[in-house]
């Protein structure tokens, strides 16, 4: 097999995002265009917080959990609503990361078909756990892309990551299904792995299989450091940066040397990847609070007390994706530069130091008091000795 000369390998060699997953694949260009007329294209939105596994490695923070006292989520014809305002907006994309595992939600088929028929991508972040034949003909029916947990080829180190025995052998098989029923056969792919990477249980010679087998099928690779937040918010679980650049670098010098692809690489994400989604996109939480993305999470707006257009043109919301993103991760590089805050802290620091300069901002006035006084600390950081070792049995 001549690595160089597969289809999508030609086809990125003419526009790099035909290498990612369809509705993620949004060029310096695609952003540029949308900025100038102030447009809206991604929209991430979480659905339930529940889910069966037990990962040691979880980023969610407990605003992203569904048990937060006297806090109402977001109904199924709430979340319909919010995707047709983004779809005014300019929407093309709706994202689902997942507060917990977006399939068991009561209302995950009836979003998804709403979003088919107002012709936007939805993507779903999934364990796998849950794509059953049946589920994966109906996924692809609708147009959804997938985006399947694969954090090792080894079952039963995959297990020990999530907590939860024969979960590797079935997100494993669901991936091979999902490639072998056509779901890679489009430029841009509609399947990727999200591959989390620790000091514990990822050695770059796994990483470097796993990446040429996603290649040669035309998978999608999210392959990245841990989010420092919930309880991946723990530094023994965080590559340190100089190995975060060693894992970018190795993947990026696999596809010079193996399949011809020229690109600077930049951390957190490998593979040439790089997050644009902060220029274009909004993150709505479980209750409705609105975010610059569901990683940094920066609060710039509530549902319950203004519309979607009203945060998206907020001054503030206008100052956070003012700077271009192209790649980086605000978040993971100042754990790596040692500031060090709580996470509803890290949420609102910078509306108060732009308020102090600039005035109130309504909208972020309005969701600060929506929010209230969330009990937003670091939940349950795992200790070290507690994490299970992946030779035990």
């Amino acid at each position: 097999m001549d690595r160089r000369q597969l289809p999508h390998i030609v086809a990125a060699q003419n526009r790099f995002e035909n290498l990612w997953a369809k509705g993620l694949d949004y060029s310096a260009d695609d952003v540029s265009e949308a900025r100038a007329r102030q447009a809206l294209l991604h929209l991430d939105l979480d659905f339930t917080g529940e889910c069966k596994l037990a990962c040691f490695y979880c980023d969610r923070t407990p605003d992203r959990y569904s048990d937060v006292p006297d806090r109402a989520e977001l109904t199924t014809q709430q979340r319909k609503d919010i995707i047709s305002q983004a779809k005014e907006l300019g929407g093309e994309t709706v994202e689902f990361p997942g507060a917990g595992e977006p399939m068991i939600d009561p209302g995950f088929w009836e979003v998804l078909e709403h979003i088919q028929e107002l012709e936007m991508t939805s993507i779903i972040f999934t364990s796998g756990y849950h794509l059953t034949d049946l589920a994966i003909d109906r996924l692809l029916d609708v147009g959804a892309t997938i985006i399947v947990k694969h954090n090792s080829d080894d079952p039963r180190i995959s297990d020990k990551m999530v907590g939860v025995k024969g979960y590797g052998e079935i997100a494993n098989r669901s991936l091979v299904k999902m490639v072998e029923r056509g779901f890679a056969n489009s430029i841009p792919t509609r399947v990727g792995i999200d591959m989390v990477t620790t000091p514990h249980f990822n050695q770059l010679e796994e990483i470097g299989t796993i990446f040429r087998w996603c290649r040669d099928h035309n998978v999608h690779t999210y392959i990245t450091t841990l989010i420092p937040e919930g309880m991946g918010d723990h530094k023994s679980l965080l590559f340190e940066k100089e190995r975060a650049d060693t894992l970018v670098s190795y993947i990026a010098e696999i596809d010079r040397e193996e399949y011809g692809l020229q690109y600077s690489p930049v951390r957190p994400i490998a593979a040439g990847y790089r997050c644009r989604q902060v220029n274009v996109g909004l993150f709505v939480n479980l209750f409705g609070e609105v975010y610059d993305c569901n990683g940094l999470g920066r609060l710039i707006g509530h549902l319950r007390s203004d519309s979607l257009s009203d945060v998206w043109h907020s001054r503030f919301a206008q100052k956070v994706r003012e700077p271009i993103q192209d790649g980086f991760c605000l978040l993971r590089e100042r754990e790596w530069q040692g500031v060090d805050l709580s996470a509803m802290d890290r949420k609102v620091e910078q509306y108060k130091r732009w308020r102090d300069r600039n005035g109130t901002d309504g909208v972020m006035e309005r969701a600060l008091e929506a929010v209230g006084q969330i009990d937003a600390r670091r939940r349950g950081a795992v200790p070290l000795e507690l994490i299970p070792k992946p030779t035990d049995s």
